[in-house]
């Protein structure tokens, strides 16, 4: 058994479960969930009923939208077949219903409303008790110079500082915390508990931020893309007009060392490379590693809106109306099938582009937020997408694609959220709250 918890969870709170999970492997009860464990190409009901034989508990995180889940009703039923203990954490006062009510009526409940954080000490308790770990209450013993030292389990909160005055509580751990600090080109972070690897990622997150001024721009197969159009064109024929706020963009695409210091690489990326691109992720991958470093740190990491990554590889308001990002030649700016390349490159090392950003065109294809739709005609302002839809928007083209004019600023691409793409990978914007 290579993890103690199954955490149950509908994708609206997802938010909730990365925090949750994040908490309980703060203090070293192994966490399984979706879409993070499931490796490529699994069938993910199988996997799925997997996990929940092979953990000790289930945390269910109930919820409206949970209630209604067919993903969550499946995955208590087999957890309630399998006799397993069952520790509902409750994010508002839904009513039990139906089969709910039966698997769920004699469990007892954490009611974890209306601010779900608050309740982390009394899960970590639960959980902990529940899988045999040894529960300590007030502050951790330093560990002896000589002997080998296992961290037990410690029930506390470390106050979380940051700019938007939000909390996230973390349960003391056994050993010396040092803080994280960071206060550069108006973004500002207090973090109190992350690993030295974390503490890097972040800080080379943050360093390669590029401030974006807001603007408006025309967005689709606009005048300089009419002679170099292909089929995959046909999925941004409508050109509209964008206005957007102004917005951070890393330089670079998510390295395999970033990604490595929050979840593991296997299954991941096609080789390995510290600095080279993660290139075989889901869009629930991207998104769960975007929610992580938002949580952790308060500032609104996010992947970028299809509007925003357009606007940015077009060069933003400094723009030469390339037709790839930042040159007309797309191997002067990407990584392209043109080097016969097997895997991602590692990253930034092409010319740059209007705004100093790297590989947005080939290298690896980006995940933006959206759900992937046809393009209304309208103006539109700061544009979410389509409030509903099946597949996920992709962005920038990849290191296969043999047509180089598959890879313009305006060419689309689409997925299920669910896929690990070969060749997908992901780059992090911070929105700026108005």
């Amino acid at each position: 058994m290579d993890h103690d918890v199954f955490i149950s969870y509908s994708s609206q709170d997802m938010k909730a479960a990365q925090a949750i999970c994040h908490v309980l492997e703060q203090n070293e009860i192994r966490c399984w969930m979706a879409p993070r464990n499931i490796p490529p190409g699994s069938d993910y009901g199988d996997v799925i009923d997997d996990a929940i034989k092979s953990c000790k508990v289930v945390v269910v995180i109930f919820s409206e939208t949970a209630a209604e889940s067919q993903w969550v009703k499946g995955e208590l039923n087999i957890a309630f077949e399998e006799q397993k203990t069952i520790i509902p954490f409750r994010l508002d006062n839904t009513p039990l219903k139906g089969q709910n009510r039966v698997m769920l009526n004699k469990t007892h409940w954490i009611d974890a409303y209306p601010d779900y954080k608050i309740k982390f000490n009394d899960l970590v308790t639960a959980v902990a008790l529940s899988v045999g770990k040894e529960v300590i209450s007030g502050p951790p013993p330093l560990p002896p110079k000589t002997t080998d030292y296992k961290k037990p389990i410690i029930i506390g909160v470390i106050s979380i500082l940051i700019i938007a005055a939000i909390s996230f509580i973390y349960p003391l751990i056994a050993k010396q915390m040092h803080s994280f600090t960071y206060d550069k080109q108006g973004l500002h972070v207090k973090i109190k508990g992350l690993t030295t690897p974390q503490e890097e990622a972040i800080a080379t997150l943050l360093d390669n931020m590029v401030l974006v001024d807001g603007g408006i721009f025309a967005m689709g197969n606009t005048e300089e893309m009419a002679d170099y159009l292909t089929e995959q064109d046909s999925l941004s024929n409508t050109i509209h007009e964008v206005e957007l706020d102004k917005f951070y963009i890393c330089k670079y695409e998510v390295t395999q060392k970033q990604w490595r210091a929050f979840f593991p690489t296997e299954g991941k990326c096609i080789a390995d490379g510290e600095d080279t691109a993660m290139d075989m992720l889901s869009w629930e991958d991207a998104k769960a590693f975007a929610d992580t470093l938002s949580t952790i740190s308060g500032l609104r990491f996010a992947l970028p809106t299809e509007a925003q990554w357009e606007f940015a590889a077009r060069g933003g308001t400094k723009t030469h109306h390339y037709i790839f990002s930042g040159n007309d030649d797309a191997t002067e700016v990407g990584w392209t099938s043109f080097e016969e390349l097997t895997s991602a490159h590692e990253v930034g090392g092409k010319r740059y582009n209007e705004l100093d950003l790297y590989d947005m065109t080939g290298n690896v294809m980006e995940w933006c937020s959206d759900y992937f739709d046809l393009y209304s005609s309208e103006k539109v302002v700061n544009p979410q997408g389509p409030s509903k839809g099946v597949n996920r928007v992709l962005r920038g083209g990849d290191f296969r694609i043999e047509n180089l004019y598959d890879m313009k600023t305006a060419t689309r691409y689409f997925d299920s959220p669910f896929v690990n793409r070969r060749g997908a990978g992901l780059r992090l914007v911070i929105n700026i709250e108005k």
